[in-house]
């Protein structure tokens, strides 16, 4: 049986040769050992030839390795190309209906999305400004998301408002990535792997108002703005549930207010309960039954739901137009951001602040704002622990210069309340329930 010829050996007479072909020449080399003498048997033809072909070998084998991934590299080219072809890459302007039609996008509400919109398309107006060669999310580089970092840092931004913005954009690009096409994210922040960095936040909390500025805003107001005004004082609600506060919230016989704020809605859809302040109740009576739809302030709601900052403005506008510096001192002049100090959300820390200066007790306070710790409740007010008290009820007026009398209360109503507060009553909360009662007890006193 024939064995197959040893590959590059060639056998001469009794010494042995090395032979290989080099651009289409036969070359021939003969084999000795350590010592020089001509190498006469196999064994040691085949070590010496594998020792003298090794560089010629590997070399090959680079050679073939490199055409292979220039070969592997045009192919996943082509493919890429076919494949951007059949399924085009994300543009810019096409990614805000992909963001909303995202079952992985939080489930944020219409204010929030409407305010993701407008940062969204202050990017894409800056992109075609700017970048127009780049129309996909593809091709938002690191480069650029710096650029844009940069040109909203130059601007007039809030720490916040930066931040937000940004972290809106890594949320877009993170949601809809795998139709995107993308292999990272340009906009996410150092803690997360990426480059842009975020502004440091600085809080900038809402003053309360002082009796007399509560007066001037309610007194000069008309119509649903005044009734506006009247909810966020003697509620403590924000501005939106204020604004969309529906009649099917509103108990004005029981004299309360069962809302699920918007904010928490849908992390904790647990109510507030808000007892009715004498004149809010008569404002809100105020409304013949025919006339009371859907929401309390209509047409309120309906801008509020179209255009959000619309509210605001008018609020500022009213603040500002009833003599109330709305900015704080040494700030929105020489150059300098104008940093708010007073706005609708001060009518909320007022209306915790008067109830803790009423003695109301700081667990019935928590409940009516629907803060989730006594730390959250002080950080609204400097006011001391103080024994129990009154409750809302007792609130001053600032709709006039009058005072009204409190409300009577029949004790029927009273007991109902007791009732309530005692069947409420368990082994972990007996001490919080006892405070109610106790505050019931002495707002009693206070009215009777």
């Amino acid at each position: 049986m024939k064995t197959k010829p040893d590959r590059y050996l060639l056998k001469r007479g009794n010494n042995y040769y090395c032979s290989w072909r080099q651009d289409g020449k036969l070359l021939t080399r003969a084999l000795r050992d350590a010592n020089g003498q001509p190498i006469t048997t196999v064994e040691a033809a085949r070590k010496a030839r594998d020792e003298f072909m090794r560089p010629f070998t590997a070399a090959t084998e680079t050679k073939v390795l490199e055409e292979l991934t220039v070969k592997l590299g045009g192919r996943k080219a082509e493919l890429a190309k076919w494949e951007d072809e059949q399924h085009p890459p994300l543009s810019i302007g096409q990614a805000w209906s992909e963001f909303l039609a995202s079952p992985n996008r939080p489930d944020s509400g219409t204010s929030t999305l409407r305010q993701y919109e407008f940062q969204w398309q202050a990017f894409a107006d800056w992109m075609k400004e700017k970048h127009a060669d780049a129309p996909t999310l593809r091709e938002v580089t690191k480069e650029i998301a710096e650029e844009y970092a940069s040109n909203l840092n130059h601007g007039r931004f809030s720490p916040s408002t930066y931040n937000k913005h940004l972290n809106l954009l890594t949320l877009v690009f993170r949601v809809v990535k795998h139709k995107a096409k993308l292999t990272g994210n340009p906009w996410e922040s150092p803690k997360r792997g990426g480059n842009i960095q975020r502004k440091r936040m600085i809080t900038n909390s809402r003053r309360e108002l002082t009796i007399d500025e509560l007066r001037k805003i309610c007194q000069t107001a008309t119509g649903e703005l005044q009734t506006l005004l009247a909810l966020g004082i003697y509620s403590g609600l924000r501005l939106g549930d204020c604004a969309t506060l529906r009649w099917g919230e509103v108990d004005l016989p029981r004299a309360m207010i069962r809302r699920i704020p918007n904010k928490t809605a849908r992390r904790n859809p647990k109510p507030v309960i808000v007892p009715i302040h004498p004149i809010l109740r008569d404002m809100l009576a105020g409304t013949p039954l025919d006339q009371r739809r859907e929401y309390v302030l209509p047409e309120m709601a309906a801008l509020y739901f179209h255009r959000t900052d619309m509210v605001t403005d008018m609020v500022q506008k009213h603040f500002k137009a009833s003599g109330i510096t709305l900015h704080k001192p040494g700030t929105g002049t020489d150059g300098k951001r104008a940093v708010i100090e007073v706005g609708f959300h001060s009518l909320r820390h007022t209306f915790v602040s008067l109830c803790r200066e009423s003695n109301a007790p700081l667990s019935v306070v928590e409940s009516i704002v629907g803060h989730s710790s006594p730390a959250m409740t002080r950080h609204y007010t400097h006011v001391g622990e103080l024994a129990a008290g009154r409750a809302v009820a007792m609130l001053p007026s600032v709709m006039s210069e009058a005072t009204p009398e409190p409300t009577k209360r029949g004790q029927d109503e009273i007991l109902r309340d007791v009732q309530t507060i005692v069947k409420s009553m368990t082994a972990g909360n007996w001490k919080k329930k006892r405070a109610e009662l106790l505050a019931l007890c002495a707002n009693t006193a206070e009215r009777n």
